[in-house]
């Protein structure tokens, strides 16, 4: 109820003149005069509802809808319409020392290499509410607050689901296409495949952390037409590890967690889990760069529309992101047998 009374008095601070004007102060025991007030105009119908989908629905119940467990990759908002640029270059390779200063005046040119990430997602999702919704709702704060977060749960659940299903498929067409190195390993069937799971972990993990070209795929790619490799290196901190849940499950956690000389805490905050790689049902898990996933919010937007003659209002959140990798960064997906592709 708490939480509810305060909704409706954060809406009533930041509302119009109009709106301060008819509608009281909420309080534990006056929802019904609260309802009557905001359901007597349209004008207030409408701001109510509005403030109500658009600024206070996340913030209240956040924690009541569907969380993409993926979510804590995303790399934020670009400005909309915006391809994003993404530039790396390499080490600069060492010449001898020649006293004479004969190439003083040679040029240099560093090996600056460009890959490109563009908008692919433009997601819609509508919830109508109707005027005989609201009525029933301010009968109580119960009522009001099932109806905020049937709305909320319909809207956002359905967006964040879909953002996760959408990780998962990036990850799967990685693989499929090769913008993931990959290294076979064997199902986990007991304590001895389990110790080589992390074995195998543990060795990419440090091997990372070296500068090489041997974990990213960006030479794969674009070997036709650039001839030289991406040099990289990830250091322990930088490196997330993804499960599939029975992976983790299997895994022995403070074994894992020694693998990469860090505390079972530390270890958490590195590790996600993932019910699974989308289409890709042998990868048992993937180690990258924080930084190989390339996924942007370009949009966030609530619209609404009011239909007089039906009495109710339909909200759509439109969501458009961008979806990509980083072919500069290091990322290996650990697969079982079948799922390797002849030769590499």
């Amino acid at each position: 109820m708490a939480n509810m009374v305060n909704v409706l008095n954060a809406i009533l601070a930041n509302a119009s003149t109009e709106y301060q004007t008819r509608v009281p102060t909420a309080t534990q025991n006056n929802i019904t005069e609260v309802g009557s007030a905001i359901m007597s105009m349209k004008t207030t119908q409408n701001e109510f509802l509005s403030a109500l989908v658009n600024k206070i629905a996340m913030t209240i119940v956040h924690n009541k809808t569907f969380t993409n467990p993926l979510s804590v990759l995303k790399k934020g908002s670009v400005p909309l319409g915006k391809n994003i640029e993404e530039i790396m270059t390499n080490p600069v390779t060492g010449t001898t020392y020649d006293p004479t200063g004969a190439d003083l005046l040679a040029r240099a040119i560093p090996d600056t290499k460009a890959i490109y990430h563009t908008m692919n997602r433009q997601g819609k999702y509508k919830a109508t509410v109707s005027k005989a919704q609201l009525f029933t709702a301010f009968q109580s704060y119960t009522a009001l607050e099932d109806l905020l977060n049937s709305i909320v749960n319909s809207i956002y659940s359905g967006d964040n689901l879909d953002e996760f299903i959408l990780m998962k498929n990036l990850f799967a067409s990685a693989i499929a296409g090769g913008k993931v190195k990959k290294i076979e390993v064997s199902e986990i069937t007991d304590k001895d495949t389990a110790k080589d799971f992390v074995k195998a972990v543990r060795i990419v993990g440090q091997d990372m952390a070296f500068p090489s070209d041997k974990y990213n795929s960006y030479y794969d790619i674009n070997k036709a037409t650039d001839p030289k490799p991406a040099i990289t290196w990830t250091p322990i901190e930088d490196q997330v590890l993804i499960l599939r849940n029975d992976v983790s499950v299997d895994v022995d956690v403070e074994l894992l967690a020694n693998a990469f000389n860090v505390s079972y805490t530390d270890l958490k905050q590195r590790t996600l889990i993932t019910d699974t790689f989308g289409t890709a049902t042998n990868c048992m898990g993937i180690l990258c760069d924080k930084s190989f996933i390339r996924v942007y919010d370009n949009l966030m937007q609530m619209e609404d529309f009011h239909n007089g003659e039906g009495l109710y209002d339909n909200y759509i959140l439109h969501h458009w992101q961008t979806y990509s990798l980083s072919l500069f960064a290091n990322a290996v997906a650990f697969v079982t047998p079948g799922d390797v592709t002849p030769g590499e």
